[in-house]
């Protein structure tokens, strides 16, 4: 080997170690910078031909080492992982999240809410059964009755609140979607126009990530590099191309579903995918909300509409209950029949029967939308009632106690039952309902109370549920994420041992090339 072939190549050297010296020295400048991921550099041999295969011109052919290319450490393999364990976790984590909100309303339902003040009611009806003649405790049992119907009204609107704030989640989410698509194309085309660096190749694999805590989605990796992102087998973004964008119908028409996911074409508008869009998603939260919204999750958790739907129906029958007792023997042929108190001015009371034409005074519960049909949202005291205590019909007369049959055969029906005004039979029933089962929970006939607690505890044990599976595909999606930062991420230890083994490459080039170029100043002073 010559010595201008050791010069060249102790020189050559120094600059490659030099060059992978500032190499570390840049990764240990972003040790701390989320993201970035970490450079090697790789040396290849460098010959030329001589021309001569002997072991003089194969020597004579070498030329030390160059820089073949700068390395990442970038893992499709790990970041796949990534995104199918983040995408799980998002998913139960959302779910998590809606039903502990649901839990949160559902709470209401137990003995510090609508229960409890159904206990109260029951009470006051007691008291009423005790003093039916007392207005202090007519009243008393109204606004009893008027806390009930409250609570049922405040958590139907519960409900509603909270449905309407996961929709609006649901199309924040869309619009992120739709964003972060839009930016896969663009990156995807900066990572060509960059010269398909490191940091292009990072931020797509970044803005994945992202994108599958949203929802799940098939990534492919072309021959040039970028990506194409498919949902459901649609391919949504093409390299540097964006086909489609993602729309979200709130209550499609015809369809018994809260959301329908659809994906509308970009160059052509007019052309909308819906089939199949919404089956598509499974992972991620937007995946989770849609399912929750649309009662299709995959455990049969209780949603908003489910809780809706059984709260509407238990406030129904309690006031169709109550308005039956109420309005109990309207008709005029009835011999048994309620009545309530009538004053004549002068403070003189007596009962009056219940007739049909005074039903729509002497009801119990009507609504405050007007309509027919009572339920949870709209369930409230008449306010007839309100305003006259008296109209309460805690009595129920039987006729046949006050009937006799004279000698000539003749039927008499005394009035006195008109002064019967310590009756309280009516108020019985009433109180009786505690313990009537009028209400049915998953096919079991039930007390009202009971079916509180049986749906407070349907949705307590939903949580139980999806905590456990959240936390469990947490953990997962955490792992993964410390196994692909410990791949990419700088490790101080590592760049420390590189960059000795790189200075002292360069010490050991410079001191071949100081002794090679002393050797020539020896030459140079003999000649």
């Amino acid at each position: 080997m010559s010595l201008n072939q050791s010069l060249n190549i102790s020189l050559g050297s120094m600059k490659n170690n030099q060059y992978a010296l500032s190499v570390v020295a840049h990764n240990i400048a972003n040790l701390h910078t989320p993201g970035y991921v970490k450079q090697r550099v790789d040396f290849q041999e460098s010959v030329f031909d001589t021309g001569n295969d002997s072991v003089y011109g194969r020597i004579r052919g070498l030329n030390g080492s160059v820089i073949s290319s700068i390395s990442d450490y970038l893992d499709e393999g790990l970041l796949r992982d990534i995104i199918d364990t983040g995408a799980d976790a998002a998913y139960d984590n959302a779910l998590n999240d809606a039903l502990s909100g649901l839990d949160d309303i559902t709470n209401a339902l137990g003995d510090d809410g609508l229960n409890g003040l159904l206990n109260a009611f029951y009470k006051a009806a007691s008291d009423l059964e005790k003093y039916p003649n007392d207005i202090a405790i007519r009243q008393q049992y109204i606004q009893a009755a008027q806390n009930v119907c409250e609570k049922f009204n405040d958590v139907s609107k519960k409900l509603n609140s909270s449905k309407e704030d996961m929709i609006d989640g649901v199309n924040n989410k869309v619009d992120n979607i739709n964003t972060l698509l839009t930016k896969i194309a663009d990156a995807n085309k900066g990572y060509l126009t960059s010269g398909k660096t490191t940091s292009a190749k990072s931020e797509i694999y970044n803005l994945l990530d992202e994108l599958s805590q949203y929802t799940d989605a098939t990534i492919t990796t072309n021959a040039n590099g970028t990506v194409t992102v498919a949902i459901g087998g649609v391919e949504v973004v093409q390299g540097a191309k964006q086909n489609y964008t993602l729309e979200a119908e709130i209550n499609p028409e015809g369809k018994d579903k809260t959301v329908q996911l659809s994906l509308r074409s970009v160059e052509n508008p007019d052309f909308v995918l819906k089939e199949g869009v919404t089956e598509a998603f499974s992972k991620g939260a937007l995946s989770a909300q849609v399912e929750f919204l649309n009662g299709t999750t995959k455990a049969n958790y209780f949603n908003y509409d489910d809780i809706q739907s059984l709260i509407d129906e238990a406030a129904n029958n309690f006031a169709t209950e109550l308005n039956n007792i109420q309005t109990y023997g309207a008709a005029d042929d009835a011999t048994k029949f309620a009545a309530y108190l009538k004053s004549d001015g002068a403070g003189n009371t007596t009962l009056e029967k219940v007739s049909e034409d005074m039903l729509s005074d002497l009801v119990m519960f009507n609504t405050t939308d007007g309509s027919t049909v009572i339920n949870a949202k709209n369930i409230q005291i008449n306010q007839s009632i309100i305003d006259n205590p008296g109209y309460i019909a805690a009595a129920r007369i039987d006729l046949d106690k006050y009937t006799t049959v004279q000698e000539d055969g003749t039927v008499v029906v005394s009035d006195d039952w008109k002064n019967a005004v310590g009756n309280s039979d009516n108020a019985t029933e009433i109180t009786n309902l505690q313990n009537k089962k009028f209400c049915s929970f998953k096919g079991n006939d039930c007390t009202l109370s009971k079916f509180l607690a049986n749906l407070a505890g349907k949705v307590g044990a939903d949580v139980t549920d999806i905590a456990s599976k959240a936390k469990l595909s947490q953990d997962l999606a955490d792992a993964s994420a410390t196994n692909y930062a410990n791949s990419i991420g700088v490790n101080i230890d590592e760049e420390l041992s590189d960059m000795i083994r790189f200075q002292r490459a360069y010490e050991a080039s410079a001191k071949i090339f100081s002794t090679v170029n002393n050797l020539y100043d020896t030459i140079l002073s003999m000649v």
